[in-house]
């Protein structure tokens, strides 16, 4: 008995007793979570989960919780074996606590303080013990700079120059009490910063200021309001190390940007501008022919950008990486012909430019393979299907992809080429699409529909071989009607022939067709016939794909989540407003994607109890549940979410009857 006791207890192989380097590159093959949950087996695997090469990926986050020195999280963190390289305070109130300086460590190398009543001294408690900080945010702390005496009595705060003479990325973004003195007091503790991040401050850029309360010298720095003139001296001062800069959501003006251009030694590498409606064309266009070392630029939301701009960058920066125009709504297709032409881009953002069509962007393809490009958003474009099935075969390294609110561009033989084309695909944006039905998730019926296109495409190469190709509407390079858009003809017109008289509303005539186009996908999902009829492809191709955003699309049902959400990677989903979700698909979603971590159901009427408890009881990962609007829950669901999500971050909105 006892032999054969040892020889149970011996069964099968110890893993961890692998060797520690063989463990950190299994490892290395995991995303954060996997890592983290990776770490609980056992105390070797913890060891192996805590190596250098992971401890970046993780961030320990205090959100909206009030310190006591005897109670969770104070107690929590002092008691921990973990190590932690980032720590970020959200919105924190540190009360009186007296334990509180010393628990950060000299692993700590990034510290985020947000939104937080702070006060110098627990400041200084907080950054003192930690030696090695790279990055430092102070962030929307009004309380502590309110009073503008924040490290004024220098001899108290020589242990503090030293602690933060390492760091290197600074950020005083959305500080509105921000002046000169402030400014200059703040960084003459940090020689060197590389990366400095101004965002929505409240930053003075006119001239007038300066002759008004400076008549004597400029240099002065003031005590209540924070100047240009000031920021641009530290800029020179240190042009040889600053990389990054953003001045998002400030009234910087063109004259600024020629004097941000014209700074000795200062190679900027990357240069936000979000949002910014006062800088124009002559500056930017002086700023990129002088900075040509930058890879990055945000011109998001700057109305005054036009084709001009974007001309003068392509043609000064070759080397760009990465280029977000999201709203600038001067821009044309000239503009996206233009930027097709950056070889080295990575990434591109053209979203909600309204005067872009499909015509620059095929005109920009041209036949080519883009191999260098990964993200690409191009939401709230007037673009046609035909536009996007182009996009999906110039650009096959796609890794973010997002074509949210292209109302009637996206259509099922669109999702299909995504699925056939982009499997490198990890966010997926196709959100108020409601074109997209079931049989574009599941390829149920689309196999002749898919031949014929991919076989239309090789003929028109071979006619116009030498010709650049024209946009189109999408029904001229696409059949007329697909298999399941005949079947649907077919149901309505039967439909018409027995009732010639139809009281009802057309909405009413909607959920008719799309109760009988669930009822028609279910049947030929359930027959043997399934194999023969899904001849095209389905989500679950996309087998690394992390997030997917499918809110609005509400032709989509429970047929797609039960025969084709096969997703073992997906962190992320989004279904709100899709009416045609209940029970069953939730079902098949807790258990074939267990790794969702972010789920989204708001506004699916469908939902009940019975729902919410399959989905809390099997979706352990869960940290973020939304169920807005769903009218048939009752107080069960938060029982059930109570007893079953123990990793949930945010408090859900319900709306119970």
């Amino acid at each position: 008995m006892d032999r054969l006791s040892y020889e149970y207890i011996s069964f099968g192989h110890n893993y961890e007793d692998l060797p520690m380097e063989i463990l950190i590159k299994i490892f290395e093959y995991l995303n954060p979570t996997d890592i983290l949950i990776a770490g609980l087996v056992c105390r070797r695997w913890l060891e192996a989960s805590q190596h250098t090469d992971f401890m970046e990926l993780f961030t320990l986050s205090f959100n909206q919780v009030n310190f006591t020195d005897d109670s969770p999280p104070i107690k929590d963190f002092q008691e921990t074996f973990r190590n932690f390289r980032s720590v970020t305070f959200n919105n924190v109130e540190f009360g009186s606590t007296e334990k509180f300086g010393g628990i950060l460590t000299e692993d700590v190398h990034e510290l985020s303080i947000k939104n937080c009543d702070i006060r110098e001294k627990k400041l200084k408690e907080i950054i003192s013990p930690i030696c090695n900080l790279k990055t430092l945010r102070i962030e929307a702390c009004r309380e502590l700079l309110m009073d503008g005496r924040l490290f004024d009595i220098e001899k108290e705060n020589k242990a503090l120059m030293e602690t933060l003479s390492s760091v290197e990325n600074l950020s005083l973004a959305n500080n509105r009490y921000l002046s000169d003195a402030l400014f200059n007091r703040i960084v003459s503790f940090m020689p060197n910063i590389e990366r400095l991040d101004l965002s929505g401050c409240h930053i003075s850029f006119h001239q007038g200021l300066y002759r008004k309360f400076y008549p004597g010298s400029q240099l002065e720095p003031s005590e209540s309001v924070l100047t240009f003139l000031h920021i641009s001296d530290y800029i020179e001062k240190n042009s040889a190390k600053l990389k990054y800069l953003n001045l998002s959501l400030t009234l910087i003006d063109g004259k600024s940007l020629e004097t941000l251009a014209n700074t000795p030694e200062l190679k900027l590498e990357s240069l936000m501008l979000r949002s910014c409606d006062q800088i124009s064309n002559p500056g930017i266009l002086r700023l990129v022919q002088v900075q040509q070392n930058l890879t990055s630029l945000d011109l998001s939301l700057s109305m005054r950008v036009t084709d001009q701009t974007i001309c003068e960058i392509v043609t000064a920066l070759p080397r760009l990486k990465v280029l977000k125009a999201r709203r600038c709504r001067a821009l044309t297709d000239i503009s996206v012909r233009e930027l097709l032409k950056l070889t080295e881009l990575r990434t591109l953002d053209v979203s909600e430019c309204d005067s872009i069509t499909g015509i620059g962007f095929i005109d920009g393809i041209s036949n080519k393979k883009f191999t260098n490009l990964r993200e690409l958003y191009v939401s709230a474009l007037n673009i046609c299907s035909n536009t996007v099935m182009k996009i999906t075969e110039a650009f096959p390294e796609l890794t973010i992809l997002d074509v949210s609110c292209c109302f009637n561009s996206v259509t099922d033989l669109c999702v299909q080429l995504i699925i056939k084309n982009l499997v490198k695909l990890r966010y997926l944006n196709v959100e108020m699409c409601d074109k997209i039905t079931d049989a574009g998730l599941t390829g149920l019926s689309m196999g002749d529909e898919l031949a014929e296109y991919l076989e239309e495409q090789r003929e028109n190469e071979k006619k116009s071989e030498n010709k650049p190709p024209q946009d189109q509407a999408a029904s001229s390079s696409s059949p007329k009607e697909s298999p399941s858009q005949v079947i649907e003809r077919l149901m309505v017109e039967r439909e018409q022939n027995y009732y010639k008289i139809s009281l009802g509303s057309k909405a009413e005539t909607e959920i008719k067709h799309d109760a009988k186009r669930k009822k028609a996908m279910q049947e030929m999902c359930e027959t043997d016939s399934c194999e023969e009829n899904a001849s095209g492809y389905g989500i679950s191709r996309l087998r690394g794909l992390r997030v997917l955003k499918l809110g609005g699309c509400n032709r989509v049902t429970d047929v797609s989540l039960k025969y084709s959400f096969k997703l073992r990677e997906l962190k992320e989903l989004g279904l709100e407003r899709c009416y045609q979700v209940s029970i069953e698909g939730m079902k098949a979603i807790a258990d074939n994607c267990p790794s969702i971590e972010i789920l989204n159901l708001a506004e699916c009427h469908t939902i009940n109890d019975k729902a919410v408890e399959y989905i809390t009881e099997h979706l352990h990962r869960l940290t973020r549940l939304s169920l807005e609007k769903c009218i048939q829950l009752t107080d069960f669901s938060l029982d059930y979410i109570s007893m079953n999500c123990k990793a949930l971050q945010l408090t859900m909105q319900i709306q119970a009857t």
